[in-house]
């Protein structure tokens, strides 16, 4: 693969991962960023954001040749993903003067260098018993969690392991990265919180599962204002140390402040929806009776 194919690549991946609303430099879970498997080196730059945006848990990636190696193979059609290293190289010319003296110029030369690579989830490592570097792991909250695991329980939500953090209204789900993938467990928890009160959006009648809540929608803007203070209520009722995730949802509200519509009492608004869904989800309130049975795809609501 050519450079200028990655580039081409690599651009195409982040315009869609930004038509869908995704931002993956203000993931709060970017702790164990993509690393090389073998040499433990953790990629930069452009690298480290498009591995990001893989569908992948494991932050984990090597070449082809390395995997073999190690004696581990690539799954049969599986697609790598193109990555590009930025090296120099020293060239040195030899000039000769009028009297014939040799004289040596030494100049650096910058080139690019592609790359395809695998993330080890894509191969046999599980068959082949191949152990894996340790990752960090945060600790389980059990307050947190029997809010979470009470309220998606007695409500039929799934919840799956993903790449990215996002309620989708079809199939009643919420997919999150694995708490080992955040900062802290803290901001695990502020995630999920956040796309918990995403999820009582059809069932409190704010949207339906037909209206388009997707990037850039006035419904979307007004439904991240509710989830951002809606997980700010959910930590102060779970004890949680909020401090760690202020200034990220301080950075993410403002990020939105072009879908949020400057609208005096939008604040006010998402307030009042955001008590609401925190208590509906402890069980404080019972869910409006009406509404909530859409069967037509809306689009993800995500993180």
């Amino acid at each position: 693969m050519k450079a200028a194919d990655v580039k081409a690549q690599i651009n195409e991946r982040i315009i869609k991962a930004l038509s869908e609303g995704k931002i993956p430099w203000l993931k709060p879970w970017t702790e164990n960023g993509p690393r090389n498997l073998f040499s433990g080196r953790a990629y930069t730059g452009l690298n480290r954001l498009i591995l990001g945006l893989g569908p992948y848990p494991l932050p984990f990636w090597a070449t082809y040749r390395q995997y073999l190696a190690a004696g581990l193979q690539v799954q049969k059609g599986e697609h790598g993903h193109g990555i590009i290293y930025a090296g120099r190289t020293v060239k040195t010319e030899t000039k000769k003067d009028e009297n014939g003296k040799e004289t040596e110029n030494k100049k650096q030369i910058r080139f690019l260098k592609a790359f395809v690579v695998f993330n080890v989830a894509q191969t046999d490592y599980i068959e082949q018993g191949y152990k894996l570097p340790d990752v960090k792991e945060n600790l389980h909250l059990l307050g947190c969690d029997a809010v979470i695991h009470d309220y998606t329980g007695r409500e039929n939500i799934t919840i799956t392991a993903g790449d990215r953090a996002a309620f989708l209204p079809q199939m009643d789900r919420i997919t999150i990265p694995d708490i080992c993938q955040f900062r802290t467990s803290e901001h695990y928890y502020a995630t999920m919180f956040h796309e918990c009160v995403h999820s009582t959006g059809p069932r409190l009648e704010r949207f339906k599962r037909t209206d388009p809540v997707c990037f850039g929608s006035d419904t979307y803007g007004r439904e991240e204002l509710v989830a951002e203070i809606g997980s700010a209520y959910l930590a102060a009722l779970t004890g949680i140390d909020s401090s760690a995730i202020v200034q990220n949802q301080a950075a993410y509200l403002q990020n939105w402040a072009t879908a949020i519509k400057a609208d005096a009492d939008l604040v006010m608004y998402a307030a009042g929806r955001a008590e609401k869904a925190a208590d509906f989800m402890i069980g404080v309130s019972a869910p409006v009776p009406t509404g909530a049975s859409g069967t037509d795809a809306a689009e993800g609501v995500t993180a």
